[in-house]
């Protein structure tokens, strides 16, 4: 009898815990986006002043978001370049604050630049205004928009410290992309029916 109602009682806190460490479904599934940034701006701010164009990647995955009206937080990776003597790669923490239908990404994190003052770490900061949607069927959501980057080099082993600010336009690359699946479905002319 003693044996039994330690058999039982086992089976009972047994069952408790595999309920309780049981994964619960989330309904939080990160969302990613990918895009192109293009625009210009200013860089070696700090020993001579020049205008630059600014082309770049931006990809970064955001959790903790519902619904278009939610929070999210996630990290990005970024790789750019500033008038094609510059090379910046690097990443860091996204936040996306929702304002309504637009909404406001505040980014922060370090990366890497290569320019004339040789390679040099330095911390990014950057802001993203603009439309970025919520896809309840995919992981994927499309982000267009604009940005402002500021970029601060921490010292270089020469001493030099480069600052860059750029802005412009943040394109999601399947928006680039749509034309070119357009003019495949056209030239691939009416689907089959299925019969």
């Amino acid at each position: 009898m003693k044996r039994r109602s330690l058999l039982l009682s086992f089976c009972i806190a047994a069952s408790a815990g595999a309920v309780s460490l049981a994964p619960g479904t989330a309904n939080a599934d990160p969302q990613t986006s990918v895009a192109l940034t293009i625009g210009g701006g200013g860089a070696d701010l700090r020993t001579s002043p020049r205008p630059v164009f600014h082309l770049g990647g931006w990809a970064d995955i955001l959790f903790f978001r519902n619904r278009e009206s939610d929070m999210a937080l996630g990290p990005y990776l970024s790789v750019d370049t500033a008038a094609f003597d510059t090379f910046h790669v690097g990443g860091g923490l996204s936040w996306l604050l929702p304002l309504g239908s637009p909404v406001l990404v505040v980014s922060g994190g370090a990366l890497a630049q290569k320019s004339a003052f040789g390679w040099e770490p330095a911390l990014q900061t950057s802001l993203f205004f603009g439309s970025r949607s919520f896809n309840f069927h995919s992981v994927y959501g499309f982000a267009i928009g604009g940005f402002v980057q500021g970029r601060l080099g921490v010292g270089g082993l020469d001493g030099t410290r480069q600052a860059d600010v750029v802005g412009g336009l943040q394109v999601d690359v399947a928006i680039l992309g749509l034309p070119f699946v357009l003019l495949y479905q056209g030239l691939r002319g009416r689907p089959a029916t299925i019969r």
